[in-house]
């Protein structure tokens, strides 16, 4: 009886060591494009709170995507152009918070359009596209006064 414990354990213990190292296999192998599933996940739902003017979905949303943009498996490349890909669209999901805090959907806008644009320069200097580079930033006065704005007047009244 006792031989059928320790037979039971030893191949239970087998089975466990063969799962757990064939999910890290799979685990290591998908990281990147799991990470940018979500990162697409959470982007799509800013879209939606933006649309929905639900400020709570875009900040919950865009900080998410600063967490996600701190992981491990985000950082492909070490390379300064990089870095600065990563700074930037970071920088943009704190302009989303900020946004959403304010309740304020056009800098929410704004800030979303940044972050999108900054993830397809990003993607096209990983593909080695030529020209792919980060927008101007708007002057410190630009940036404040979307911040500071509570609405657009023309914009919220039309259909």
């Amino acid at each position: 009886m006792k031989l059928y414990v320790q037979l039971y354990v030893g191949v239970g213990l087998v089975l466990l060591a063969i799962f757990a190292f064939t999910a890290h296999k799979s685990f290591a192998q998908n990281t990147t494009k799991e990470v940018m599933r979500f990162k697409l996940h959470y982007a799509q739902r800013i879209l939606e709170g933006i649309t929905m003017e639900n400020y709570e979905v875009i900040n919950d949303n865009a900080q998410k995507l600063k967490k996600l943009s701190n992981q491990a498996e985000w950082h492909i490349r070490e390379t300064p152009e990089y870095q600065r890909f990563t700074t930037e669209f970071a920088r943009h999901a704190d302009a989303l918070v900020k946004a959403s805090q304010n309740e304020n959907v056009d800098a929410a806008t704004v800030a979303y359009f940044q972050m999108t644009v900054s993830c397809t320069s990003c993607h096209g200097y990983l593909r080695g596209v030529k020209g792919a580079s980060l927008p101007l930033k708007p002057t410190k006065v630009e940036a404040q006064t979307l911040l500071d704005r509570e609405t657009l007047p023309a914009a919220r009244n039309t259909p």
